[in-house]
Formats: C-alpha cells, structure tokens, sequence
C-alpha cells in the first residue's frame, strides 16, 4: 500500500486513514475493511507501530493508528466511531442491525474482541510476557509499551483465563447461529471485527497475508499459551474472506 505522510495528507480532501505500515496490525485492518465495504475511497496515511508518531500526534492527537479524518470534521479512532463514518459516507448494506437487541450484542462483541481488556488487549500481555521472559529489568523498564498497557507478570493467569473465556463463548455463539454469522442473519461489523482480530490466535498463510516473519512469529505467541480452541473460530474467518472481504492483505 502506498501511504502517504502527515504532511501531505493534511491539506488534502475527503478522507485521510492513518494506518500502522507495513504489517497486518488488526485494528487498522477493520478499519480499512468498513471503508472498503462500503465503497469508500480513502487516503492511506502512514502511522508507524510502537513509536510516537510527533506529526500525527500534532494533526490528530492521537498516537497509534487507526485515525480517521473526513474533511474538517474531527478525528475518529474509536471503531464504533469510524463504523458509523463508514455508514454514512459510504453506500451497500449496513454493517449495523437493524433490531436494537441485536445491534447491542453486535457493539458488545467488538468490544470483547477489540477494546480495552478485551480479547486482542490479552493476546498483547502474552506477547510482552514472552518478551520480558527474554530482557533483564533494565531492558523491560526502557520499554515504553510495558508501562503503557499495563503489563505485569502477575496478571497473566487472568489474561490467559479471559482470552480462554471469549475463545469458548465464541465458538459457542457459532455452533449456536443458524446463520453462521456472529449477530442475527447478516454480515455485520462484528464479523469484520473477528476476522481480522483471528489472526493474532493463528494468522493467516504467507500468500494472503504476507507479513513479516518476525510479526508473524509473534502473532503465533497466544496460541502457544491458550488453552485448544474449536476450530469454528477460524473457519468463521475463512469464510468471511471467501465471501464477503478482500484478499491478499495489503499493507
């Protein structure tokens, strides 16, 4: 993907995406994926991973990707603010149910995939505890993201137990829907959410998702500690890029 930086994405019309460059990152991935949905063209902006961003920080406030600016309105970086951008910029079926009860269990399950302490937020805290098993006090104490997120050893047996905890609840939720999507009968934002969110339990093969080695080798850390998972969870996101998203990733 060509990016383009602040700078020249600034002045520009229409839509401007910040998104991390270069590898797979999940929550930018989505993203671009409602974008894509809904047909919505959009300017690639380059955020780099785990560095401080001065010039987005200046532009956006924001730091870490993704960050969606339409014109002069303000930043969106939350995913139900940048669905609901999605939906009204962009045209095709609404990735938002219709029936209320169904929209909340859809707006819940982005958050226990994708929010803070959710799903992915664990996934992290066993890569950075594979990673601190490997640095001195020094080396952890100089990593900013520790801090960041909150990492300590001690939070591990309930980071691996809540990530078990939606890993099951999932799979049951599939064997449960006759629709074999995750809200009611349709293909909604939460589904999107799943799908790319999969891939830091077992990513995706090198010809569709050609991520760097080393980014893979870490997205391969959780499943090393997680208790074994039905398959369901990822045959939910085989078929969701046979059917209804783009492939070969791009990034």
């Amino acid at each position: 993907m060509d990016y383009l930086s602040v700078e020249e994405a600034k002045p520009l019309p229409g839509l401007r995406l910040a998104l991390t460059a270069g590898v797979p990152g999940p929550w930018s991935e989505a993203a671009k994926a409602l974008f894509n949905h809904h047909r919505v063209p959009f300017h690639p902006v380059r955020q780099v991973g785990g560095q401080a961003n001065e010039a987005l920080v200046e532009w956006t406030g924001h730091r870490n990707a993704p960050v969606a600016v339409f014109n002069d309105e303000a930043p969106r970086v939350r995913a139900m603010e940048i669905l609901e951008l999605a939906e009204r910029l962009g045209e095709g079926p609404s990735l938002i149910p219709a029936d209320r009860e169904h929209r909340i269990r859809m707006v819940g399950l982005i958050n226990e995939i994708a929010g803070e302490q959710g799903f992915a937020w664990q996934c992290r805290m066993v890569m950075f505890d594979t990673w601190a098993s490997q640095m001195d006090e020094a080396a952890q104490a100089a990593n900013p993201m520790f801090k960041d997120y909150g990492y300590h050893a001690e939070i591990m047996a309930s980071a691996l137990s809540k990530a078990d905890a939606f890993l099951a609840a999932l799979a049951q939720d599939l064997k449960d829907s006759t629709s074999g999507f995750l809200v009611g009968d349709q293909f909604t934002a939460a589904d999107i959410y799943w799908a790319y969110f999969s891939n830091l339990l077992a990513p995706m093969p090198d010809e569709i998702n050609p991520m760097p080695d080393r980014l893979r080798q870490t997205y391969q850390l959780p499943a090393t500690r997680l208790s074994a998972f039905d398959p369901i969870v990822l045959a939910h996101r085989d078929r969701m890029f046979r059917d209804h998203l783009i492939l070969p990733l791009s990034f």
